[in-house]
This record gives C-alpha cells, sequence and structure tokens, in this order.
C-alpha cells in the first residue's frame, strides 16, 4: 500500500472513501485513473471505506491479469538457446524485430519449496544461473567494455534515438527525484550507476554525489559526463559491499535499476543502515519487483532478463512485492510505495523504524 494510503487507512479505518482516496487506489493497484467521473461517482456512492474499497479492487480481474506476465508465450529451458541464438541473429539484421522477441516470452523456472531465506534456496538460484548463463557467476561478469568516447557524447538510451525509450528514462529519473524528495545539498550514495544518467539528474539538482559502480568503463562515462557539467560527484570502481567498509554517511543511498544484480540481497539490506544519516532513505528504483513471479525471489524469467544473463553473464534476479516488502519491514525498515503509471517501474523510499 502506498504510504498516503495506509497512514489515512491507520488514522481512520472507518470513514467513508474520499476522492482522492479512490483516485490513488486506482493508480496504484490498477495503473490508471478511473474511466469517468461516472465511474467515481459510483464507487463513492457504494459506501466504502479505503479498506473494502482496495480489497474490492484487489478481487477484480482487472488486477489480477496485472498480476501475470505480460508475455504470455511460455518456453521451457531446454528453448532458450534457441531463442538466444535468435536473438543474436536479429540484433545485427533487424533491431526493431531483436527488441520484440525481448518481449516476447518468459521461461517456465520451476520454484523450489525451500525457505526463501535458506542456504539451500540460494543454491537453487545460482545453480539456475549456471545453467542458463553457462558460466559460473562472479562480479566480474557484470563488466562490459564500452566506448568512452562514444557513449559519454551519447550514452543508453540517448544514443537508441528511440523517443518513447528516452521519454521513459526521463520521465521514471524525475519521478526518482520526486519521490525522494530530499531537502536541498543532501548527500547521496548512487550504487550502480551504470550510464550516469541519475547521477547527472542528481548533480544537476544540487546534491551531493557519491557513486559506486563495478565497470571500470561506467566509471569512466559517467565521470566525464559530469566533468563536462562541472558536477559535485565522486565516481569511483567499486562493489554493493563497499557499503560495509565505506565511512560516510548519506542522506540517501539509491539503487536506479541495479539492486537485482546483488548476488545476496540480504546482505547488502543489513548494510545500507551503516551509511545512512539519522533520517535518511534508502529508495529502489526502478526494480523487477513481480508479483506474477512464481517464486519469493530468483532468476528473472523475462525474455531480456534470459538474454543479458547468456548472452553477457549478467545476474538478473526478480522479487514479487511481498517477498521484499515483507523482509524490509523484518530488518527494520517502513516504506512508502511511489506508483508511477507513466514511468518505468514503481519507486520505493524506506527509512528506519524510530527515526
Amino acid at each position: 500500500m502506498s504510504g498516503n494510503a495506509a497512514e489515512q487507512e491507520q488514522a481512520n479505518p472507518g470513514a467513508p472513501l474520499q476522492r482522492e482516496q479512490l483516485i490513488s487506489s486506482y493508480i496504484e493497484l490498477l495503473r490508471r485513473p478511473p474511466e469517468s467521473e461516472e465511474a467515481i461517482a459510483l464507487h463513492l456512492s457504494a459506501g466504502h471505506t479505503l479498506a473494502s474499497f482496495r480489497e474490492s479492487l484487489t478481487q477484480s480481474e482487472e488486477f489480477k491479469r496485472l498480476q501475470t506476465f505480460r508475455t504470455t508465450r511460455r518456453i521451457q529451458p531446454s528453448e532458450i538457446e534457441t531463442e538466444v541464438a535468435k536473438l543474436e541473429r536479429l540484433a545485427n539484421e533487424d533491431p526493431a524485430a531483436y527488441t520484440a522477441l525481448l518481449d516476447d516470452f518468459w521461461v517456465d523456472l520451476k520454484p523450489i519449496s525451500a525457505a526463501p531465506r535458506s542456504s539451500e534456496y540460494a543454491a537453487w538460484v545460482m545453480s539456475t544461473y549456471s545453467e542458463i548463463a553457462n558460466r559460473a557467476y562472479g562480479t566480474s561478469n557484470e563488466v562490459t567494455a564500452y566506448d568512452a568516447d562514444l557513449y559519454a557524447r551519447r550514452p543508453v538510451p540517448y544514443i537508441s534515438g528511440d523517443a518513447k525509450t528516452i521519454g521513459a528514462q526521463l520521465m521514471a529519473i524525475g519521478h526518482v527525484i520526486q519521490a525522494m524528495n530530499l531537502p536541498p545539498a543532501s548527500s547521496v550514495l548512487e550504487m550502480g550507476f551504470g550510464w550516469g544518467n541519475t547521477t547527472v539528474q542528481l548533480g544537476l539538482s544540487g546534491y551531493k554525489v557519491k557513486g559506486i559502480d563495478i565497470s571500470p568503463h561506467f566509471v569512466e562515462i559517467a565521470s566525464r559526463r559530469a566533468r563536462a557539467l562541472d558536477l559535485d560527484v565522486d565516481l569511483s570502481v567499486g562493489n554493493f559491499f563497499d557499503a560495509e567498509t565505506i565511512q560516510e554517511k548519506f542522506d540517501a543511498v539509491l539503487f536506479f535499476e541495479c539492486f537485482h544484480h546483488c548476488a545476496d540481497h540480504v546482505r547488502l539490506l543489513k548494510a545500507i543502515p551503516r551509511v545512512l544519516k539519522p533520517g535518511g532513505r534508502l529508495v529502489l528504483a526502478g526494480e523487477t519487483i513481480n508479483n506474477a513471479l512464481p517464486y519469493p525471489w530468483g532468476i528473472n524469467p523475462s525474455g531480456q532478463a534470459i538474454y543479458c544473463i547468456r548472452h553477457h553473464g549478467w545476474l538478473e534476479l526478480s522479487f514479487r512485492e511481498d517477498y521484499i516488502l515483507g523482509l524490509l519491514d523484518e530488518l527494520g525498515w517502513n516504506v512508502v510505495k511511489h506508483d508511477f503509471i507513466n514511468a518505468i517501474g514503481i519507486t520505493y523510499v524506506a527509512t528506519r523504524k524510530g527515526d
């Protein structure tokens, strides 16, 4: 539940449903506003409380459809080789068909019954990765070489020239900055900054940014972009678990489209409090959180993720929302969910209980 809805329901659980609660619940749960003023009026006349209205939405067929993979073509692990070979061919011959095929299938990975926090479960996840990637996992697999001269001038997604892709990224970054809602000159530790798109926007916004990425190629590309704009950023090569040794403290720690590359997310989440100032924020944005996942967490079965695992060797994980929110609660975090209907994914902003 979004932060505002949760707070309102706790404050007065029996109060009649309000118009703004109705609209925000629609956007959060169905990813769209109500279809008409008539529909709003009908809902308001039904005598709902906020809790009963949200329950009715979660029981709707529309909500249930959103809990399934958007791609309907299911393949078996034995078919991965064929699909990846098609993708590698199309990447050079027909980029449009390549992009379409990335979103065309998902792999039917069978879950196991082990507890999701157990060593047996973690071993199953990594063995599944190795079977798909045809290699063992190591963090060096995450490093891919890129032409710094080319990409410092036009990084991904700008180099694609695709208006939809570029626009979605810009809106997503804007949504993250808005959801973080940091005071001017706040300090941000950005993990896995990649091309530096979020880094640059944070720097332009006046925030003091320390960025860590495992790839020296990304550090070079993002550093060139930041220097060209004279931004107050400090970028270096490192990994997620530098959070266990960094001595500085920050107003926010940001993971934007990167948390799902961490091989031990529980260990990482346990390390974050030590680098946050009192009242500081943990931000998970644009992550692969998918309620259609047939297991609490594990290998992302989507076509694009499977291709990246096999072709690049990257670790691509996905999480059910109930799992990740339950874990954060257990580890002492309060979470506010910020949904944005026009952007990539959802932004979760967490603060320590008691702060």
